[in-house]
């Protein structure tokens, strides 16, 4: 407790307003000293501690200066309340009644202090044993805060005291700067990982673009030279049929069969898709086509869907231009009806239809354009020089072209899936089935397309093999006019010879069976 220093001329003295002094009336309140007086007289000066070079003296005649001494410096050391390390010096305005020049001793705020029976500051530094009061002259001196005053008590400087708070949240506020670091890191691996994710799609989204640029550039190269020229420098055949050795004993067999009859002139191409193994009988020398031609028109038309050029359920208009004799059954409709582009497509195939074959030319952009696309598949003796049906044979393929376009519908090098799957499910409708079929056993399936006109007959597909095998055959003959059954007799008896080498079996010599889908 701070009880009041007084001399022995200034402790008869009250103030002018007749009040008991405040820190007064708080001695009265605060429990008793041990020796029993609540004043204690000092005769002698006391001298405090020297504080940095500079001491200060207490006289008894006159009140000492007062310093500030907050509670967080003497709770961090006691000893600040006799040498403060930076004592403030709390002015009390001076009264009328206070003698000039005389100071008063400031009241050190003891709201953080948890002892108020502690020993006084003042009492200390004069006396070790004994308490130490702020004199009274004529005005109380501030208030010195009781720890034991009423609730309402208003306590103003208990907020004060947040430097130890401050200086807390700036201890905590250190590791405040590791988290920035931590974010940014983050940053930089989500950084590095979009990068790599938008390079991949930008070397993907690339690659695709140059390869249609290519695939352009090859279009309009191929586009400036002629057919002959383009077929000449494609030799896409062989690798796209994946050759790798002739089937030799099989090449007697057939050469035999073939020349038994001298009126015939024979081609013969095979492969078998599972081995890469084939047998080449003139398969490379130009035949008519006769109806032969519309099974790569049958592709045209699917590349043309896909590109989007042609919609499957696009309405055609047959025209008196397009009507034509010979095989077919729409050339008994009256110009003007109206048929989609997929019945189109079908009929052409599966009635060999020549109407409609002369309009899926027209709708494909016509015979350049088809010949050139044609060149670009590598096919090198497939030429379209007339409208069907052709009977002059001025439209050439070859066994070889048959198989190489049928083997690139199989391996989806021209179309998509897709459309290979319609593509070969419209050529298992074909009607015809007495040359090929005639030869395969039961269980086999054929996807073909004939040719017949007067002076050739021929027949080319894929047939499918109960034991899993598949294989592609395609015979072309050319005949007199008026002998087409010799030429009957002798693609029959290839097919046979074929599927029974294949297939690894005899079967009947009769066997005429065609298993459709």
């Amino acid at each position: 407790m701070i009880s009041s220093i007084s001399s022995p001329n200034s402790g008869s003295k009250q103030p002018k307003s007749g009040k008991a002094s405040e820190s007064g009336n708080s001695d009265r309140r605060r429990e008793q000293p041990q020796n029993g007086n609540s004043e204690i007289r000092s005769p002698q000066p006391v001298t405090l501690a020297p504080q940095q070079g500079r001491s200060s003296r207490i006289r008894a005649n006159s009140p000492a200066p007062s310093e500030d001494l907050t509670g967080q410096d003497f709770l961090s050391d006691p000893r600040s309340a006799i040498n403060p390390r930076k004592p403030r010096i709390s002015k009390i305005p001076p009264s009328n009644s206070r003698q000039p020049g005389k100071k008063s001793l400031a009241a050190v705020d003891l709201f953080d202090f948890p002892n108020p029976n502690r020993p006084n500051v003042s009492s200390i530094a004069s006396n070790p044993t004994s308490e130490l009061s702020t004199p009274t002259p004529q005005e109380p001196p501030a208030r010195i805060p009781d720890t034991r005053s009423r609730p309402n008590t208003k306590k103003a400087p208990v907020s004060k005291p947040r430097p130890q708070a401050s200086q807390r949240a700036g201890k905590r506020s250190a590791p405040r700067t590791v988290p920035p670091l931590v974010y940014a890191t983050r940053l930089l691996i989500l950084g590095v990982g979009i990068a790599v994710i938008c390079g991949t799609m930008l070397s993907v989204v690339n690659g695709v673009s140059r390869a249609s640029s290519v695939a352009a550039e090859e279009e309009t190269t191929a586009g400036q030279k002629n057919p002959a020229d383009s077929a000449s420098a494609a030799p896409a055949a062989a690798e796209v049929l994946q050759l790798n050795q002739e089937l030799g004993a099989l090449k007697t067999q057939v050469q035999v069969l073939a020349t038994e009859n001298p009126t015939l002139t024979a081609g013969i191409f095979l492969v078998d898709l599972d081995t890469g193994s084939y047998l080449n009988f003139n398969g490379d020398t130009a035949f008519a086509s006769a109806s032969t031609i519309k099974v790569p028109i049958l592709v045209a038309f699917f590349q043309a869907v896909e590109e989007g050029k042609v919609q499957l359920d696009q309405m055609l208009t047959l025209k008196p231009e397009h009507i034509v004799g010979g095989s077919g059954e729409m050339q008994d409709d009256a110009p003007g009806k109206k048929y989609s582009a997929l019945e189109v497509a079908k009929k052409m195939i599966v009635v060999s239809d020549n109407t409609a074959t002369n309009m899926m030319i027209e709708l494909l952009g016509g015979a350049d354009v088809l010949n050139q696309q044609f060149a670009n598949w590598g096919l090198r003796a497939t030429v379209i020089r007339n409208n069907l049906p052709d009977l002059e044979g001025s439209n050439t393929t070859s066994p070889q072209d048959l198989i190489n376009i049928i083997a690139q519908i199989d391996r989806g090098n021209l179309v998509s899936v897709k459309s290979r799957d319609r593509i070969l499910q419209i050529m298992r409708q074909t009607k015809n089935d007495s040359l090929l079929p005639r030869g395969l056993g039961e269980g086999a399936v054929i996807a073909h397309k004939t040719g017949n006109i007067n002076t050739m007959l021929a027949d080319a597909g894929m047939v499918d093999l109960p034991n899993g095998k598949r294989y592609l055959l395609a015979v072309m003959v050319k005949h007199p006019p008026e002998t087409e059954k010799p030429a009957q007799t002798l693609i029959r008896d290839i097919s046979r010879m074929s599927y029974r080498y294949l297939n690894g079996d005899e079967t009947p010599a009769d066997s005429q069976v065609k298993i459709k889908n």
